[in-house]
């Protein structure tokens, strides 16, 4: 059978096994309230599941015989951790509080006995070392990739861009939740005026709630204020100096006018956050301060963060890269279900 026909049944089967768990993971997350979901064993062996899966089965559709590997170690490494979760940290009682105990009990029986035979398949079979046989892509980025340096109508119209760009929410929405941290240990340490919750679970316990702010903040940055700086640059006569000077004051209004909106329209009642204590205040929505440190933030993404891990994209195997982003939608994809669905407040 060659690389090019239908799939054999052992590679269908294992498929169907990776589509199959990640679609339970996505509903043990559907179902957890997100304030009980305990920060240990569980939520390791969830990540690399989805992570692990969703780049095995990218990896099986391209036919990568990377794909093997990948997929034996997700599968015996998700084993592991699933049982030494289940006999020692109770995850068993946990999940048949929800769907029973013979439910349970089915669902780890296919677990252990699939992965398993997942990766004796995978490791020995001869049609998955058939059939999955194309080496690594080791080219870096695409021959025709427009990189941060050109146009953006000529960049939208090539699919690594918007590849990246999903790259870049998912990283910038786990990465902007630390800085948040970061900036509260600040306050904390006198170095910047204000307040914080203490008390705020999902801020301080919750460490990869995504905040979906920030990751849509660095989609503005690349779609608007980037652009933007180089249009400046230009009109400036590549005087760096000036434009960097206007791009930070284009910058300071486009974020204080995103802070000021998202704050009328969700923190009329300053549950959220109150600047009215603050001095240069606006309303209670805005303050000088914070318009400071995120004008300088977007200043420097714009200028140094972004053209740098655009050009490291650009220049990483295309195989490697395309992998790296499979397995962060499959990541994210549970965080998005166990933080923004919540089915469990329908029934306390």
């Amino acid at each position: 059978m060659s690389s090019d026909s239908q799939p054999p049944v052992g590679l269908r089967l294992c498929q169907a096994y990776f589509a199959l768990a990640i679609a339970l993971a996505l509903v043990f997350g559907f179902l957890c309230a997100p304030a009980q979901f305990a920060y240990d064993i569980s939520m390791v062996r969830v990540l690399l599941l989805m992570a692990g899966g969703a780049t095995t089965l990218w990896l099986m559709s391209q036919r990568a015989n990377s794909a093997r590997v990948v997929g034996s170690l997700t599968a015996l490494a998700c084993a592991l951790l699933s049982a030494l979760d289940h006999a020692a940290f109770g995850a068993y009682d946990t999940l048949a509080r929800y769907i029973g105990e013979l439910a349970t009990t089915s669902i780890m029986v296919v677990e252990y006995a699939g992965a398993i035979a997942v990766a004796v398949y995978l490791t020995f079979a001869p049609s998955a070392k058939r059939v999955l046989c194309r080496p690594p892509d080791m080219e870096p980025g695409s021959p025709d990739h427009h990189g941060w340096d050109k146009p953006l109508r000529e960049r939208v119209r090539k699919w690594e861009f918007w590849r990246d760009l999903a790259i870049y929410f998912i990283v910038f929405s786990i990465v902007g939740h630390w800085a948040e941290i970061l900036f509260c240990q600040l306050i904390l340490a006198g170095v910047f005026m204000g307040g914080y919750d203490p008390s705020n679970a999902m801020l301080w316990d919750q460490w990869l709630f995504p905040f979906t702010a920030e990751g849509a903040a660095l989609v503005a940055i690349v779609l608007i204020l980037h652009p933007v700086s180089r249009w400046l640059l230009e009109k400036t006569g590549n005087r760096v100096l000036l434009a960097l000077l206007l791009s930070f004051l284009v910058n300071m209004a486009v974020c204080t006018s995103i802070d000021f909106t998202t704050g009328m329209i969700a923190n009329q009642d300053y549950q959220l956050w109150d600047y009215r204590d603050m001095p240069f205040n606006f309303m209670g929505q805005v303050c000088l301060q914070n318009s400071l440190v995120y004008s300088i933030a977007a200043t420097l993404i714009v200028w140094v963060v972004y053209p740098l891990m655009d050009t490291a994209l650009h220049r990483a195997p295309r195989g490697v890269t395309n992998a790296i982003a499979a397995g962060l939608g499959g990541m994210y994809l549970f965080l998005a279900m166990l933080y923004f669905v919540d089915i469990s407040a329908l029934f306390r």
